[in-house]
């Protein structure tokens, strides 16, 4: 039990998509809009004459259709040479990029994870020098960066600079090698704050999947001509398990065209019951263990807010230090440390209340039955169906779907052990997976070292080109200190 604790404390610390560094984003490398009629043989088939402020404001009346473009703003242009010079700096290794890309910034229709209408920004990249003729819809899933305003990837807020180099490495390659990119900041970001909108649901597969697929639907509405029926997803670690959990959603809430590729770089898929397992770690401590303590807190608030209604989010937590988390959510985005946190007490069991703690710790950790008595009862039933509902299964036409499966033999942020547990259920569901393992590689520059062979694999399946690339291995299969492989770690039960 003991290693098992300290193996849990490792893996969570700094999940999920987390980095080190700035990094610049379209604003930093825009210059002046071109017309809708630009390289590329591009043409809006939507109004884009809004302005950028207007992307992030109230909506109005929201159209019936999912992927509908509320707002669209130009967003200037990136030369294949800018493009080319950010990717070297942030650890590109692939082939020379020969593309450069229109940029918009838009807003459209969704809906939430609780079935409530709802409404995602998005940043759009258009090639000036596209693969081919038509392209497929192409849609890129962020890490995690806060749930806070100011931590939409669209943004490039200061406030979220620590984990702003992860979007690039994952966007700036499939850019620059010719594709049509949309990257959703979710919803929940556009608007914050607003009555009938809440945070963006962090590690929610309902409220993640919707807003990446209707991403797929919107970018379609945009330039319905110059693309194929084909979408594909990719994703990095948090953005991982939203492009995961949109293929397993995606037979019963659709994409607006078919499904023709997932890429995962080190997605987010082992057990969700962790959440509710870390109270066990007696010697984590807020200072020592920011990482684990934001998720806890991100994922905890968030679910609540979406799923139980306004100040649903503050439940889980001691009354006294409610007002505190509710700013430290509004206002935070990914960082090295969280003082506001710090200033609650020494762990989590100072911040979250005793009765929840109590009702669902061990039945998360260790798979025993939930408490007969209520409230205990009613709690642990509620969070332990979403652990499990937050890892949907991927089954019917679904499972069929090509998957790339990235992993660093160097990834700290998900051991081996904990990775394994993803693998282990994607092979439990039959899914269509190829591996690829970069043992030299990290968690926050994978999608940097894979990129080339990403854009090559998705090129291959859907518009038919040859493969040009291969994976350092074709098998992640990480080893221990005696030559033997790394099993899925339990507890708690990979379910």
């Amino acid at each position: 039990m003991n290693r098992w604790l300290s193996v849990l404390c490792l893996s969570v610390v700094m999940v999920l998509g987390c980095g080190s560094g700035g990094g610049s984003g379209a604003g930093d490398l825009s210059d002046t809009a071109q017309d809708a009629a630009g390289p590329g043989g591009f043409v809006l088939e939507v109004a884009c004459d809004d302005t950028i402020d207007s992307i992030y404001s109230d909506p109005g009346s929201l159209p019936d259709a999912k992927g509908a473009i509320i707002r669209c703003a130009p967003d200037g242009v990136m030369t294949a040479a800018q493009i080319q010079a950010r990717a070297d700096e942030i650890g590109y290794t692939g082939k020379p990029l020969a593309s450069g890309a229109r940029v918009y910034r838009v807003l459209y229709r969704t809906e939430r994870g609780n079935g409530a209408p709802g409404y995602s920004s998005a940043l759009v990249y258009l090639p000036d020098a596209p693969l081919a003729d038509k392209l497929p819809v192409l849609v890129a899933s962020h890490g995690s960066r806060g749930q806070a305003a100011a931590c939409a990837p669209s943004l490039n807020d200061p406030a979220a600079s620590y984990v702003h180099i992860d979007f690039e490495r994952q966007v700036l390659p499939l850019v620059g090698a010719g594709f049509a990119v949309i990257a959703p900041d979710l919803a929940g970001y556009a608007n914050f704050g607003a009555a009938g909108n809440p945070p963006s649901g962090y590690l929610s597969a309902a409220d993640e999947a919707k807003s990446t697929l209707d991403g797929a639907r919107a970018l379609r509405n945009m330039v319905p001509s110059s693309l194929t029926g084909d979408v594909v997803i990719t994703g990095h670690s948090q953005g991982g398990h939203s492009a995961l959990s949109a293929l397993a959603m995606s037979q019963e809430y659709g994409a607006g065209g078919k499904l023709a590729a997932v890429v995962a770089y080190a997605p987010v898929w082992f057990s969700f019951r962790m959440a509710g397992s870390i109270f066990l770690m007696t010697d984590m401590t807020i200072a020592n263990s920011p990482g684990t303590v934001g998720v806890a807190v991100w994922y905890t608030y968030t679910s609540g807010e979406l799923y139980d209604g306004p100040g649903g989010g503050l439940a889980p937590f001691q009354e006294d230090k409610q007002a505190a988390i509710k700013k430290f959510v509004d206002e935070t985005c990914w960082s090295k440390s969280y003082p506001a946190l710090e200033a609650l007490g020494t762990t989590l069991n100072d911040i979250f209340s005793k009765e929840f703690i109590s009702a669902i710790v061990s039945s998360a950790a260790l798979g025993f039955d939930c408490k007969d008595k209520e409230p205990a009862k009613s709690i642990c039933e509620k969070w332990i169906s979403r652990y499990l509902g937050d890892r949907p299964h991927i089954t019917g036409e679904a499972a069929q779907v090509p998957i790339l499966l990235a992993y660093g033999g160097k990834d700290t942020t998900i051991p081996p052990d904990q990775f394994q547990c993803g693998i282990d259920r994607l092979a439990d569901d039959q899914a269509n997976v190829t591996q690829c393992y970069l043992p030299e590689s990290g968690h926050g520059i994978l999608p940097a070292m894979a990129g080339e062979h990403a854009a090559d694999w998705i090129a291959h399946v859907t518009l038919g080109t040859p493969m040009t690339t291969s994976c350092p291995s074709d098998k992640i299969l990480p080893l221990d200190g005696d030559g033997n492989p790394i099993p899925c770690m339990n507890p708690p039960p990979n379910d």
